[in-house]
């Protein structure tokens, strides 16, 4: 065993940095759902948030949901839309769990969004939606959600 001194990646000369790594802005956008008032089939879709160009940071664990009961095994997915990345790279698909995987909507609550990492980096020359899909039966009326998804921009 040794006593350690280790230094953060991001701190190592020549780490390339982006503005919000050190100081980026932190934002709120809040949306919320009309009340469903024709039940919808699984697999149906909702678009949450417009989100901005540049380079955007999601943080998952700071972000969140309120629902209504949606009913047994209900679940909730929430990702990204396609988006067009930095010029001479391939366009980015769509990724309909990329910030929260299964979201338990069966009884009324909040969860916060539960993507497998800390952060999740976006870079798009143009706007894009975060999106949400629902699994697990059908919706029934009267549904209702909510939330807020937090990020960083430059």
């Amino acid at each position: 065993m040794a006593v350690l001194n280790t230094v953060a990646a991001q701190l190592v000369e020549g780490y390339r940095r982006y503005p919000i790594d050190d100081h980026g802005k932190l934002r709120v956008q809040y949306f919320s759902l009309p009340e469903i008032t024709v039940a919808g089939d699984a697999n149906s879709t909702f678009d949450l948030a417009r989100m901005p160009p540049g380079r955007v940071r999601i943080y998952p664990y700071l972000s969140g949901i309120v629902s209504s009961a949606w009913g047994a095994a209900r679940t909730l997915d929430i990702g990204h839309g396609a988006y067009n990345r930095a010029v001479g790279e391939d366009d980015e698909i769509a990724d309909v769990d990329a910030f929260a995987d299964g979201l338990d909507i069966a009884a009324a609550g909040f969860d916060f969004f539960n993507a497998a990492v800390l952060k999740f980096d976006v870079y798009a020359r143009r706007e894009w939606m975060v999106t949400a899909i629902v699994l697990g039966g059908t919706m029934p009326i009267g549904a209702t959600l909510q939330g807020n998804i937090v990020y960083a921009v430059e």
